[in-house]
């Protein structure tokens, strides 16, 4: 199972594909997803891919991580989850090659749908 992060603007952060174990975040050039945003801490919060859940933890940063519009320190992501990572809004999707059927999450594991809310920019918090 591949899963990918998504900007919800288009144009605001790139696509992401999940499939390393570990996947850091931040504005140190040794980070997989390099974000070169002041409000992105050098290294702001990791991905971890474990036995088919997807991990996020934040590691420390100022502007913290948000999960459907709630801090967290660390939480598993589902499929149809927004994660703030300061400024930037991505959604968790799942990669799906060209002519293949979307598999359905097994019964009991799928999240249900997030309230609709109002997203502010951070610039205006």
């Amino acid at each position: 199972m591949t899963l990918k992060l998504t900007p919800l603007v288009k144009g605001s952060g790139p696509t992401v594909l999940l499939q390393r174990p570990i996947y850091l975040v931040g504005r140190h050039p040794e980070c997989d997803l390099r974000l070169e945003i002041p409000k992105i801490s050098r290294r702001h919060c990791c991905f971890a891919l474990a036995y088919d859940r997807l991990m996020i933890r934040d590691l420390g940063s100022r502007n913290g991580v948000r999960v459907n519009g709630r801090d967290v320190t660390e939480t598993q992501l589902f499929r149809g989850d927004e994660v703030a990572i300061g400024p930037l809004i991505f959604r968790v999707e799942q990669d799906v090659e060209p002519g293949t059927a979307t598999p359905k999450s097994p019964p009991g594991r799928e999240r249900p749908a997030a309230p609709e809310v109002e997203l502010v920019p951070l610039d205006d918090v």
